[in-house]
Order: structure tokens, then sequence, then C-alpha cells
């Protein structure tokens, strides 16, 4: 076995029950598609989010979960996809990547937000779906949030805090004739994050 493939079974064996654990019942798995690539786009209110989401797909799919990032800090995960120093490119890099079957997790509103209130999304998940041609399945996460990665951490082993992770309906973005203008990304991202609101059980405006 390869030593990426090496390390992700032994995460997926080891680590990702003890997320599981914290997702006593995850809504919408069979939204989820069987094979192909795709993106899952959720809302972001904890430092351990991704890890709650790769815990779920990796046990109802089997599948590794891919995450764009600007850090080095994931390396060890093998499920990171490295965001370039030209943030330009970060289309041209992952939908080769989403052709060939990989599922990647982005987060439309770019930082944490514990708030009621939906960030307006950003425009890169629906460019990426609509180049690459695959679906987007909109998600909600909601928890008790950790102030830091340290209670975060505290707060996965405690049996009082359980986790609510949702799956919605795929989206389709389908290039229009007149191709990509940002006036289209506009309106579909906003359709992308009215999906995701009530999954997280917040609102959109």
């Amino acid at each position: 076995m390869r030593p990426a493939r090496l390390v992700y079974a032994t995460l997926s064996s080891i680590v990702y029950p003890v997320f599981n654990a914290k997702l006593p019942a995850v809504e919408g798995l069979d939204y989820l598609p069987s094979s192909g690539g795709y993106i899952i786009a959720c809302n972001h209110v904890d430092w351990l989010d991704g890890f709650y989401i790769a815990a779920a797909v990796g046990r109802h799919r089997g599948v590794p979960v891919h995450f764009l990032t600007q850090s080095n800090n994931y390396w060890w995960t093998t499920v990171a996809v490295q965001i370039p120093a030209a943030r330009g490119l970060i289309v041209d890099s992952s939908v080769p990547q989403l052709q060939h079957g990989q599922v990647i997790c982005n987060f439309p509103e770019g930082e944490r937000n514990v708030s009621s209130q939906l960030l307006i999304g950003k425009t890169g998940t629906v460019r990426m779906a609509a180049t690459a041609g695959v679906p987007v399945i909109p998600a909600g996460i909601a928890c008790e949030v950790g102030r830091n990665m340290g209670q975060s951490l505290r707060f996965l082993f405690s049996s009082r805090r359980q986790v609510q992770l949702k799956f919605g309906a795929p989206l389709t973005f389908n290039v229009p004739p007149g191709g990509i203008t940002a006036e289209w990304l506009k309106n579909e991202t906003g359709r992308l994050m009215r999906a995701i609101a009530p999954l997280a059980n917040k609102r959109f405006s």
C-alpha cells in the first residue's frame, strides 16, 4: 500500500470512529453520490468541522474527502488539496481531481462563522463545479463551538456534546450559453447558500 493510502487507512480505522461517535444521526447520507467526483459545500463553525464531515462520508461511502487548504499543516491527512500561491489557479488545480473522481469539501463562507446568519458565499465552489461538470452536495453542521482548537478537542471527548450534520439534495451548475459571468456566479452562489442555510439551522438573506 502506498504511504499516503496507508496513512488514510489508519485515520479511517482509528481516528474517524471517534468523530463518528459524536454524530448520532447524520441526515441525507443517501444524497451522496455512490461514484464519481463531487463537491460538498458546508457552513463552517468549529475547528473540527472537516473531520466530522470526512468521518461521516468515509463511514457511509468509504472514500476520502479532500479539503482545500493554504496551510502545510494537513499533509499528514493525505486529503489536503493545496491552494496555489496564485489563488486564481484554484479552479485549474481542483477541476482535474474532481474529474478523476475525488470528493472535495469546501466552506463557501471562507471562514468560521458562529452567528445565526450565513455569510455571503465565495464563488469558487460554483465555478469549480460548473467547470468540472460535477454536482455540489449542500451540507449543514451545527454544534457547541470551541473557542479554540483545544476546547474543540475537549468537546470531542465529552459525552454531553453532540454534532448535527445534514446533507441536502445535489445541486447542478451548468455553464450558461454565454459562458460564466460574475453575475451568474453571484446568483448561483446565492442559490447554494440558500440550500445550506436550513441544513445548518441558519438564515441567509
